[in-house]
C-alpha cells in the first residue's frame, strides 16, 4: 500500500490553500497538512463517472438533494478539506452548499480507489468522514473488484453492505438506490 505524505510541514488551512496555490491545482488538507493528488486514470473517472450519473438520476427523480462530482473542496474545517470522487447534500442540509465550497458534512460520499490512494482511502478518509459525521461512504475499489457502504451509526461506520465479485451494493441512506456488481467492474 502506498502512503500518502504531506508535502511540507507548513501548517495549511484552506484560506491559505486559496491565497498561495493556482485553482487547477488539486490539493487536500488533512489536519493542517497539504496533500498533493495526482490526476486520475482513464477508469478511475469512468467510475465516477457512472456513480454520479446513477446517483444523480436516483436522487433527481426522488427530489432527495443533489449530487456532485470532484473536483469540488468539502471544507470540514479550515485545517481539513477533501475532495471526494462523488458527493450528495440531501436537500434538508443544502445550506452547506456555497459558490465555491461545500461547507460541512455531505450526506453520502464515494471515493474511487486508485494505486496511489490505497491507504488515504481505506483508512485516513474512512477515519476522516466518520469523524466529521458523513453518513454513508461508499469505497469503490476497481483494484480488488469490491464496492462496501459504510454507514454511520453512533458515531462509528458499520459495513452496511459489501460486494465482491457479483451482487448488488445498497444505500442505507437512500432507499432503492442500488449499484450492481456487474455495472461497475465489466469484464471485457
Amino acid at each position: 500500500m502506498t502512503m500518502v505524505k504531506p508535502i511540507s510541514s507548513v501548517k495549511w488551512t484552506y484560506e491559505r490553500l486559496l491565497q498561495e496555490l493556482p485553482s487547477e491545482s488539486r490539493y487536500e488538507i488533512r489536519n493542517f497538512n497539504l496533500i498533493g493528488m495526482p490526476a486520475p486514470t482513464i477508469e478511475h473517472q469512468q467510475i465516477v463517472g457512472l456513480i454520479y450519473r446513477l446517483l444523480f438520476q436516483f436522487t433527481f427523480q426522488n427530489q432527495l438533494g443533489e449530487v456532485f462530482i470532484s473536483p469540488l473542496d468539502v471544507v470540514f474545517d479550515k485545517g481539513n478539506v477533501c475532495e471526494p470522487d462523488v458527493i450528495f447534500v440531501a436537500k434538508e442540509n443544502k445550506q452547506i452548499i456555497g459558490r465555491r465550497n461545500i461547507s460541512g458534512s455531505p450526506d453520502l460520499v464515494v471515493e474511487v480507489v486508485s494505486k496511489g490512494s490505497v491507504v488515504r482511502d481505506y483508512i485516513e478518509k474512512k477515519n476522516d468522514y466518520e469523524n466529521f459525521g458523513v453518513k454513508e461512504y461508499w469505497l469503490i475499489d476497481p483494484l480488488n473488484e469490491t464496492i462496501i457502504v459504510y454507514a454511520l451509526e453512533n458515531n462509528k461506520y458499520s459495513i452496511f453492505s459489501a460486494v465482491e465479485e457479483q451482487g448488488i451494493a445498497k444505500s442505507k441512506l437512500l432507499d432503492g438506490f442500488e449499484l450492481a456488481f456487474e455495472e461497475v467492474f465489466v469484464s471485457e
